[in-house]
C-alpha cells in the first residue's frame, strides 16, 4: 500500500511513514544466465537481458545470503581467485577485515586506488586496477 500511495503522489511522510525499517536478516538477489540454453549464442555478456530467471537467498550474515543465492543459480562460491573490492572511505576499516578474511581463505586482492591504499596500509598486499571510468 505504501508504494502504490508514493507512486500516486502521496510523500512518504504524508503517510506517517519516517523510519528506515532494518531486517533482521540479509538478502541477496542473483540473476540466473543459463548459457547452456542458448546454444550458439556469444556468451560474452553485453546490454542486452539474457537472464532467465533470478533467485533469492536469505540468511543471518551476508555471506550466507550470498552463498546461498550462488548455489540457488547454479553457481557454488569459488574456493579460490582474485576478489575485487571497490568500497566508500567509510567503509575501508571493515573491507580491511573482509580483506584480510579473503586472504586468509587463499585469495588474492584486487581494488581501486582508494580501496587499495587502506588494504596495503593494513599490510596486505593488493594489485590496484583502474575504476571503469579511469580507463586503462
Amino acid at each position: 500500500k505504501v508504494a502504490a500511495r508514493c507512486m500516486a503522489g502521496q510523500s512518504l511522510a504524508a503517510q506517517n511513514f519516517t523510519r528506515e525499517i532494518v531486517p533482521p536478516f540479509f538478502s541477496v538477489k542473483e540473476a540466473v544466465l543459463p548459457f547452456n540454453k542458448f546454444p550458439g549464442v556469444d556468451p560474452i555478456l553485453g546490454p542486452e537481458m539474457r537472464s532467465t530467471g533470478e533467485v533469492m537467498g536469505t540468511g543471518d550474515t551476508f555471506a550466507g545470503a550470498f552463498a546461498k543465492a550462488q548455489l540457488g543459480a547454479g553457481e557454488p562460491p569459488p574456493r579460490s581467485g582474485m576478489a575485487l573490492m571497490s568500497v566508500r572511505d567509510v567503509d575501508k576499516p571493515g573491507a580491511v577485515r573482509v580483506a584480510r578474511e579473503l586472504v586468509a581463505l587463499g585469495f588474492s586482492l584486487a581494488a581501486t586506488s582508494g580501496t587499495a591504499k587502506a588494504l596495503e596500509e593494513a599490510g596486505l598486499e593488493v594489485r590496484r586496477v583502474n575504476k571503469v571510468l579511469e580507463g586503462r
